[in-house]
């Protein structure tokens, strides 16, 4: 269409939605046999995190955390988008897991998204694990001394956890106190990576959840809640959509402009994976660059 079409008010070719397959906690390390199957029709694959993991009792004997049946150098059809969880790193080393998971990447040709940005198709992706700040639950109006003490609370609750995952970095526990430190760094970066102009759909890949919007309606909001969700809705309006995992229950929600949605399979054990949807393509909106 030349530019006498558009001002005669003839209507814009539209562009046909991205079509997005999305996978996230797996945990293939209680059940290495599952595969998902690429879906006919999908123009992308994305990664959320959790995809397997070597904790103690771990069955994954694969050393490749389960990435190698999702590797476009293996047969893959579409590109393919990943944010490791935060069980990729239990029972290791956190520094040393990190450089090992971005060379499986870079080996199976899966685009390694942990504070990257890449533009496919016209779609800006914007990913980081994200991890959290511990302070979902502080309120606008809180004193110091009583967000603090929310912090310390959520500490405790994570703590017990992580205690039992055994992540280490620099030789000590990796805990609440060290994950807050990155979930900091990760904000800082995501928010800036947000910021940064451009002329076309904007979709967040974190792991952690950006709100507690999010929380899992099977607990509620406790001091727990904090170890999965952030209280970033401010950045919400700088995407278009949001994708995240973590938490063990599916979600697709608006929310200040944002769609929020995940499609985590979860813990058969804990009958988790009755809403997870193998066959489901989630469409983004494909805006016209000018």
């Amino acid at each position: 269409m030349d530019a006498g079409e558009a001002q005669r008010g003839y209507p814009s070719p539209k562009i046909a939605p991205m079509k997005i397959q999305l996978l996230s906690d797996l945990h293939l390390e209680t059940d290495p046999t599952f595969v998902a199957q690429p879906l006919p029709g999908a123009d992308l694959l994305v990664l959320a995190g959790d995809i397997g993991s070597y904790r103690q009792g771990s069955r994954l004997e694969r050393d490749d955390f389960g990435l190698g049946d999702y590797s476009p150098r293996h047969g893959w059809p579409t590109p393919v988008l990943y944010v490791p969880g935060n069980h990729e790193y239990d029972n290791v080393d956190f520094d040393e897991t990190h450089a090992r998971l971005q060379d499986l990447c870079r080996a199976l040709d899966i685009q390694w998204l942990e504070r990257e940005t890449t533009v496919i198709g016209g779609v800006r992706f914007v990913g980081t694990t994200l991890w959290t700040d511990f302070d979902a639950l502080a309120a606008p109006d809180d004193t110091l001394g009583e967000a603090l003490k929310k912090r310390a609370k959520a500490f405790r609750a994570a703590d017990f956890y992580l205690e039992k995952a055994e992540m280490r970095r620099h030789g000590a526990p990796f805990m609440a106190e060290q994950m807050r430190e990155q979930g900091l760094a990760c904000q800082a970066w995501l928010d800036a990576a947000l910021r940064v102009p451009f002329d076309g759909t904007t979709v967040a890949v974190t792991h952690f959840a950006p709100t507690l919007a999010s929380a899992d309606p099977r607990y509620g909001v406790t001091p727990g809640t904090a170890g999965f969700c952030n209280a970033l809705d401010g950045l919400l309006p700088l995407a278009d959509v949001w994708i995240h995992g973590h938490l063990h229950c599916a979600q697709d929600y608006v929310k200040d402009g944002c769609r929020v949605i995940a499609n985590p399979l979860g813990y058969a054990k804990k009958g988790e994976q009755a809403d997870f949807a193998p066959e489901k393509l989630w469409e983004v909106p494909v805006r016209r660059q000018t």
